[in-house]
């Protein structure tokens, strides 16, 4: 059994043998003794090899319907515009605009669900002054939308 390797998926990210999900090969003894005990790995036996093909599938699937989600969330959002009016004195507003309001604006005009991570406003802060401030929504890793909230002041 000297040398015997097998190949075990990772249940945990482990420094220099891999990533959480990944298969790997390892040597027999580091399997038997040390990863399957521990619960960082599993014997990869041939039910596991197609779940493996299984999740691959859907995950390409997923990809591709999200990629169209992203495309159609951008074509609604991108570049439109918010208006919100408050009380306030010149420039300054008493209070301020908020990720929260933002949302609440977003899904009453455009009917479109957005969570708090999502906005990214101007220096990570309440907007506190009358005009239009560009933000972006992070939609995903690669991909965000501008739009531009304009907040109007009365006495």
């Amino acid at each position: 059994m000297a040398g015997e390797k097998i190949l075990v998926k990772l249940l945990k990210r482990l420094a220099g043998i891999g990533k959480e999900g990944e298969i790997v090969s390892v040597s027999h003894s580091q399997a038997k003794n040390y990863l399957i005990p521990k619960g960082f790995a599993i014997e990869v036996n041939k039910q596991v090899l197609v779940q493996e093909e299984l999740d691959k599938k859907k995950k390409s699937l997923n990809r591709v319907t999200n990629i169209e989600e992203r495309q159609k969330l951008a074509e609604i959002l991108h570049m439109k515009e918010i208006a919100f009016t408050l009380r306030g004195h010149g420039e300054k507003i008493f209070g301020g605009i908020g990720e929260h309001e933002i949302i609440e604006a977003i899904k009453k005009e455009f009917k479109v669900e957005l969570e708090k991570k999502n906005i990214l406003l101007p220096e990570g802060h309440h907007i506190k002054k009358a005009g239009r401030t560009d933000f972006k929504i992070h939609v995903s890793e690669d991909t965000y939308i501008r739009m531009t909230v304009e907040v109007r002041v009365w006495a």
